[in-house]
Formats: C-alpha cells, sequence, structure tokens
C-alpha cells in the first residue's frame, strides 16, 4: 500500500466519520501530516542526557537531519512518527521499561520507529579514559543478547554532553585547554580525579577557577580529561579535536541511524503513525461498514515492505540471524540500510549506466533467490532471503516500462 492508498484510507474513513467533527478533525489532521516532516520524539527519565541530546542533533548542520522535527518534551505517542529512548543503564529493569508497549496486531507488525540510547556513556566504568568504547561494546552487546532490546532498530551509546561540547568547541575553550595540556601528567593528573580537585587552588598553571568551571560546565570532568589526553596525542587544532570528540561520543553513530532508519522510510513512518491513528478511531467509534477500513489496515499492514526490510536490517545487525560477513552486509545493503536508490542498494556509484545496474539486479537477484529455495537452510534463513527477493524484485519493476 502507498501513501496514495492511505491518503484514500483517511479520506474514505472521514466520509463514514463525517457527522463525528472531533474524528474528521483527527483524520485531517493525518491527511495534512503526512505533507510535514518526520516527527522524532525522543524519551527518557531524569538524568538520560535527553535534553542535551537534541539540543546537540538539532542545532547540527547536516544534510541527513534536515527534514526532521525533534522533540524532547512529553507527548502522545500518536504526535511522533519515531522513538529515541533514553536509558542511564542497561539494567536488565530499565530495559524492560524501555521496552515499547505492544498495541494492536498492526502496531506490532510495524514496530520498527525506535532506538535505544544509552545517554551518559561516559559514566560506564567509572568515567575511565577508555568509558566510551566499553560503553559500545555493551550496546551492541545487549542489542545481541537481550530479548528486550529486539525490537529496537538500533542500541547505541552516546555521550551527548561531550558532543554537543565538541560540535560547539570555541578557540578560547581549545586554547585552555591546549594550555592544561601542556602541563606534565604526574603534575595535572591527580588535579583531575574530581570537580572540586579541578577547580581548587593551588592549581598547577595559571588558568581561573572561573575558566575551569566553563570547563567542566560545557564538557564534563570525563570530557575535560579526554581532550586533554587527545591534545596531547594527536589533535593539535581547535578542527580535529572537535571532530574526534564528536567521533568518540557516538553523536555520529545516533545521526547515521536516524537518517538510515528513519529519514530515508519518512514516508511509510509517517503513513503508519496515520493508520495507527485510524485503527484507534475505528475501535473507539465503530460504524456500520467501518469493518471494511479495517480490512484495508490490515492489508496496509501485510503490503508494507518497508516494515519488512527495516525489522531484517535490525535482525541482522544485531546478530540474530545466521546471516555474517560479507553477505550479511550485501543483504543490509540490498534492504536499504545505505540508501534507497537502486545504485545505493546494489553499491554502485551514482552515475552508473543503466544497464549495468539492470544487470548486477538481476545477478542479485539469481543469488537470493537460490538462498530463499536452498533445501538445506532453516525456515528462518529462506525466510530473510525471501524478503531481500522481494526488495531486488523491487529494483527491477523500476526499469519495467
Amino acid at each position: 500500500m502507498t501513501s496514495l492508498d492511505v491518503r484514500e484510507l483517511l479520506s474514505d474513513a472521514a466520509a463514514l466519520y463525517q457527522d463525528l467533527p472531533p474524528a474528521v478533525g483527527m483524520l485531517r489532521e493525518c491527511l495534512e501530516r503526512l505533507e510535514e516532516p518526520l516527527r522524532v520524539g525522543f524519551v527518557g527519565t531524569p538524568g538520560t542526557g535527553k535534553s542535551t541530546l537534541v539540543s546537540a542533533l538539532a542545532e547540527w548542520p547536516t544534510r541527513a537531519l534536515r527534514d526532521i522535527e525533534l522533540f524532547d518534551t512529553p507527548a502522545p505517542a500518536e504526535h511522533v512518527d519515531a522513538t529515541v529512548r533514553l536509558v542511564r543503564y542497561l539494567e536488565p529493569d530499565e530495559l524492560a521499561g524501555a521496552r515499547p508497549a505492544d498495541g494492536s496486531a498492526f502496531a506490532r507488525q510495524s514496530a520498527v520507529n525506535s532506538v535505544l540510547v544509552l545517554g551518559r556513556a561516559d559514566e560506564v566504568g567509572a568515567g575511565r579514559i577508555d568509558a566510551l568504547l566499553t560503553a559500545k561494546q555493551l550496546a551492541r552487546r545487549a542489542w545481541r543478547d537481550d530479548p528486550n532490546c529486539a525490537g529496537f532498530q538500533g542500541v547505541l551509546a552516546v555521550a551527548g554532553q561531550l558532543g554537543y561540547a565538541g560540535r560547539a568547541l570555541r578557540d578560547d575553550e581549545f586554547e585552555v585547554l591546549r594550555v592544561l595540556a601542556s602541563v606534565s601528567r604526574p603534575e595535572l593528573e591527580r588535579h583531575l580525579l574530581s570537580v572540586d580537585s579541578f577547580v581548587d587552588d593551588p592549581f598547577p598553571v595559571r588558568v581561573p577557577p572561573e575558566s575551569r568551571k566553563h570547563l567542566l560546565t560545557r564538557f564534563g570532568l570525563y570530557g575535560v580529561r579526554l581532550a586533554i589526553t587527545l591534545i596531547r596525542t594527536r589533535c593539535e587544532s581547535r578542527l580535529k579535536l572537535s571532530a574526534e570528540l564528536v567521533h568518540r561520543s557516538g553523536l555520529g553513530d545516533l545521526r547515521d541511524t536516524l537518517a538510515g532508519c528513519f529519514v530515508a522510510r519518512a514516508e511509510a513512518l509517517k503513513a503508519r503513525t496515520a493508520v495507527l491513528r485510524l485503527e484507534g478511531l475505528l475501535a473507539a467509534e465503530p460504524r456500520p461498514y467501518s469493518d471494511r477500513l479495517a480490512a484495508r489496515v490490515e492489508r496496509f499492514a501485510a503490503a508494507a515492505h518497508d516494515f519488512r526490510e527495516l525489522r531484517l536490517i535490525a535482525d541482522v545487525r544485531g546478530g540474530r540471524t545466521a546471516l555474517s560477513g560479507e553477505i550479511a552486509e550485501e543483504a543490509t545493503r540490498l534492504l536499504g540500510s545505505q540508501g534507497l536508490a537502486p545504485t545505493e542498494r546494489l553499491g554502485l556509484e551514482p552515475d552508473t549506466d543503466p544497464a549495468e545496474i539492470h544487470a548486477a539486479a538481476e545477478s542479485a537477484l539469481v543469488r537470493w533467490r537460490h538462498e530463499a529455495e536452498r533445501g538445506g537452510a532453516a525456515h528462518a534463513e529462506r525466510a530473510a532471503a525471501r524478503v531481500i527477493v522481494r526488495s531486488v524484485e523491487g529494483l527491477l519493476s523500476l526499469f519495467v516500462s
């Protein structure tokens, strides 16, 4: 079912409920929302770094995030199309609480609109210098092994404060950090053990307490320690330090996940939101012949290949399939993890000749049809291959005149 089908469905529903103004108003709102940017809501308990993370992303001048609206205030689920759920710890109780509610059969079948984020990744391991690396390893392990994480499109570790400070790093801040990095490790190390020891005097170099407090506000103690270490090694300029802090923070990983899982599928996710709201109306206000609309909702769920692609991408990347190595990379690429254009799905250059694109798609179709029909493969493997076959068939259909 296409977005045009969803518009027709909503219009037919508005005609059915024409004597109920609130329902008509809601349905018209759903139609208008299909033309608006994708809405992504950030949810999490206090202390997970939600507002800082939203600020870091919202003010990032990147094409990947240009066409979405970010919300960090509580909002009804129907007002957002996708969700970033933040937790402070990857503990079973907290993960169970973050798991999306099941909802209707359609909601469960199309539940591909949520990412889980360990939002204070720099606090892992008591803030050791390798905290971010450890946090990312824990996030990958949780996504692979914890059943509470199976419903997410990704489980990421992000240090929002560090990423925000890195993106907005000023010349004067870099100069203060450079001065601190000029102090010998043994002489400075004991002043980096706690907030009090960092701001108190005496201090081994002439940096005013106000400047040190400002660094703590912007970077946190972990960020200050990491920035000093990076300057001592290879980041001798503000631009280099800024790029390295953002990279290590995991902010870029989150941006790429939002772009690949949500922005690229914006039309499908906005249609999903509209259909869920219609489904709720049909259940709350049944009318004669409303069962016909309900049947069309079921067909939408059955025909929405975008959702199957996203779910399979998450399963492959989360290690929940038998696919691995190069074949897993090809599978996720064909499913659209690197972009939805034919050349992006097939791993070709943007200016590749159409005949070469067609030949590459036919070759991929042969390979994956073989996987889908391979007698010795498990049922789940063949089912995954059939989803990929459907994706490649969609590419080939573009060449039919």
